[in-house]
């Protein structure tokens, strides 16, 4: 098909809302909707080019394979050396195996399929991971793979049929896509047949049927429909809308429009979709998506254009730092490999296979090294370990503590909620957090801990948007049925509260507090004492990961510049909340923070974090200590082992 400037506006239109997003949520907070958008330009591209050829019998499978090579692999291939050699030079030994497994499902095109396997709640958070962007990639890859060996088949046993067979298959991906994303979400946002029918989308602008759209001001009404489809989901939905399923639909339909009226002719906005920066920002649109994760997660790993204390300041060098390699991405690689006079096929394919040969040394070299540990001191080595803690244990997942995706009726009573005789009774409700201390807890003290958590509860009553689904049956367990059934001497409430929102004014504020008053107020009729356990200092970055530096570089003053200030502020808030109310408030900051300078190890070299926030098994049992020395629940078992 011939080229379309009105479709390289449409890719700067996916492109730039999904950096955007990545790089800060609140100013596109649905810009991850871009993604779709290119899918179904993909699709109608690859369809288009494919359908062309087969129609009139020219159609060549590995000449095909060749040209998607040398579109997708040099860039590619060039944007992970660079990442290779940073994250070698630069991380530690359990990132450097954990990203070596990622680039070797990068380059064999299953990085989706590898990220639905190994991602959970607690696994390395996606910003720390460089390649986890490179999921969407591998879906097209598949789709390249195997939709024209499904195109080629129909057209030779089934040529009647070859329409009907794309539209069923559309169909079934759709449907698929629209049941998992409620019981599987994180199957229906990687895997490929739930995300099949958007590129099948695309392909299927290619039938020819459809309006002809010979007057302008249809042109003009469809297109206009067409971007408020993309548009607006892109400002209207958030992070935590349920997607892909029927979310998809606005923004991948609107792009089919746009597409649909471009190739019938001109509209009122063909002049915006071709204008140069547009042509510009989609013509670079590849290397963009491909460089800006990267440079994001170095910098919040505190390697690249990091450090100024200033948001704006950090968000906007990102940006510029994008576009910039971007540009030479497309310039020096992208555009030279694509010329067939500049790169023959034959030195392509020779680079293609010695490039992937490369990588794959690479990454299994990393891997049998144990991510070369080396380069860096034994007590390093030991607090670095952490930046791979498995929570598992610690938090009782899947039993105690309940994952999105979990129903209710996993909650295990007999082990969640012991009932020793003799022993007094205390239940910890809440989060992850609350996970997290309930281990602490229940080794410290001679007591029956009874464990009500699940992931984004918290101990409040009210449900909030992100919640979840297990919630409601927490909730209902920890503040109705529980006390009615045991006697119990006193509820701790831990949350991550609302670190994030704070600042965000007093309405706010008042709101979160007055749900929380609410929750109190339950447990207050009920003569049951509670205890809120204040907000975890949290940190800009994984706190193994400054440990290892500050002890690489003898600097130990720098977890304390890492400190996120809203921890403070929350602190105060729920401080001032608690006193109002005459509840009892225990103050994590105050327990841990002296003269300026906060604990950061729970026991010698294990680090009292295992992220930014969450305690590990020894940082959970330093602060149960205190808490309950802090009560004076200690029993006398215990009060010893507390220095």
């Amino acid at each position: 098909m011939k080229f379309r400037n009105d479709i390289v506006g449409l890719r700067a239109i996916a492109v730039l809302p999904v950096v955007i997003y990545h790089i800060s949520q609140s100013y596109m907070p649905g810009g991850y909707v871009g993604v779709d958008v290119f899918f179904v330009i993909s699709g109608y591209l690859i369809g288009a080019n494919i359908l062309d050829e087969l129609r009139i019998g020219k159609f060549n499978i590995l000449n095909f394979y060749a040209k998607r090579v040398r579109r997708i692999f040099p860039a590619y291939a060039f944007m992970i050396l660079i990442v290779s050699i940073v994250i070698f030079l630069r991380f530690f030994p359990s990132e450097t195996q954990n990203f070596a497994a990622t680039l070797i499902a990068s380059i064999t095109s299953v990085s989706n399929i590898y990220f639905w396997a190994t991602t959970n709640y607690f696994s390395v958070s996606a910003e720390e991971i460089p390649l986890i962007h490179t999921w969407s990639l591998s879906v097209e890859e598949q789709f390249y793979i195997l939709f024209p060996i499904l195109l080629m088949l129909t057209f030779r046993y089934w040529r009647k049929s070859w329409k009907a067979i794309i539209f069923a298959a559309f169909l079934v991906s759709l449907i698929a896509c629209i049941v998992s994303v409620y019981s599987h979400p994180d199957a229906a946002f990687y895997l490929p047949w739930s995300r099949a029918w958007e590129l099948l989308l695309g392909v299927m602008l290619t039938f020819g049927n459809g309006p002809t759209l010979e007057r302008r001001q249809e042109r003009d009404v469809a297109m206009a429909v067409g971007l408020l489809g993309i548009c607006i989901p892109m400002v209207f939905y958030r992070p935590y809308t349920v997607f892909p399923g029927i979310s998809a639909l606005p923004p991948t339909l609107g792009t089919a429009i746009c597409l649909y009226v471009g190739a019938r002719g001109r509209s009122i906005f063909t002049p915006l979709l071709t204008c140069r920066p547009m042509v510009f920002f989609g013509l670079i649109s590849y290397s963009l998506y491909l460089w800006h994760w990267p440079l994001l997660v170095f910098q919040r790993t505190e390697f690249f254009l990091a450090g100024s204390g200033m948001r704006v300041i950090d968000r906007a060098a990102i940006l510029f730092a994008s576009i910039a390699c971007a540009t030479i991405s497309w310039a020096f690689v992208e555009r030279p490999t694509r010329n067939s006079s500049v790169l023959p096929l034959r030195p392509l394919m020779i680079g293609f296979l010695g490039t992937m040969s490369l990588l794959l040394v690479i990454g299994v070299s990393a891997i049998l090294c144990q991510g070369f540990p080396g380069r860096f001191s034994e007590d390093t080595q030991k607090v670095a370990k952490y930046l791979d803690y498995d929570s598992d244990r610690q938090f009782r997942a899947g039993t105690c503590f309940l994952a999105r995706e979990d129903g209710f009726e996993k909650f295990d009573r007999l082990n969640c909620l012991p009932n020793k005789p003799g022993r007094p009774t205390y239940m910890i409700f809440g989060d992850s957090h609350a996970a997290a201390l309930s281990y602490g807890l229940r080794e410290v003290g001679e007591a029956n801990i009874l464990q009500v958590t699940g992931v984004g509860c918290p101990a409040i009553l009210v449900l909030q948007d992100a919640s979840s689904g297990a919630c409601s049956g927490l909730i209902d367990l920890a503040i109705n049925q529980m006390p009615k059934t045991r006697h119990i001497d006193r509820v701790f409430l831990v949350s991550r509260w609302n670190l994030g929102r704070v600042g965000r004014g007093p309405g706010w504020n008042a709101t979160w507090l007055s749900e929380l008053g609410q929750t109190l107020e339950a447990f207050r009729k009920q003569g049951i004492p509670v205890t809120i356990i204040g907000p975890m200092p949290e940190y800009q970055v994984r706190l193994p990961r400054i440990l290892a530096r500050s002890l690489e570089s003898g600097d130990p003053t720098l977890p304390q510049r890492y400190i996120q200030p809203e921890t403070l502020a929350l602190d105060g808030i729920l401080r001032s909340f608690a006193l109002q109310r005459d509840t009892n408030y225990i103050s994590v900051a105050d327990l841990i923070c002296k003269d300026g300078r906060c604990e950061t190890f729970g026991a010698p070299l294990i680090p009292l974090l295992f992220d930014t926030d969450h305690a590990t098994d020894a940082g959970s049992l330093f602060l149960a200590k205190l808490i309950f020395k802090n009560l004076a629940l200690t029993p006398p078992t215990v009060s010893a082992v507390i220095q």
